[in-house]
């Protein structure tokens, strides 16, 4: 049985995978991004090594370029062999690129403080949403 303490709980967790997510967005895959697009790697004779790039490389970074990764669909490797470990962002995908890993810094910090007002937020909720919940049906009567 879907109670309103469950619901409350799965919108919290929610809210949190969420956080992390942009956190590891912005802050793992979007420095090794904003590296690319700092040294102008947008062409395939453009490509960059993470040793050019000043990035070091990752499980988090290798597990995003994988083939078929999420990473992919923006990074390209150069179809050449020799420049295999060289990557670029085709002029089609920097806008995209910017977007989704760019923008403002964010950094461990940033995610700490936010994760601690959802925590607190989350409990004020917890102990308080039955209370209002049964008053505003008290009030109105609905389910009578």
């Amino acid at each position: 049985m879907m109670t309103q303490e469950i619901i409350i709980q799965g919108i919290f967790l929610g809210l949190i995978l969420a956080v992390l997510t942009i956190g590891y967005n912005k802050i793992i895959i979007g420095k090794f991004i904003k590296a690319l697009i700092k040294s102008e790697a947008n062409h395939p004779l453009r490509a960059k090594t993470f040793e050019q790039l000043g990035v070091v490389q990752n499980i988090f970074i290798k597990a995003a370029l994988r083939k078929g990764g999420t990473l992919r669909r923006i990074v390209c490797e150069p179809d050449d062999s020799e420049m295999k470990g060289r990557f670029y962002i085709p002029e089609d995908k920097l806008y995209r690129a910017g977007r989704i890993y760019g923008g403002k810094d964010v950094d461990i910090l940033m995610i700490a403080a936010v994760l601690v007002v959802l925590f607190i937020f989350f409990g004020i909720v917890l102990l308080y949403a039955p209370v209002l919940l049964d008053f505003v049906f008290d009030t109105f009567s609905f389910g009578d």
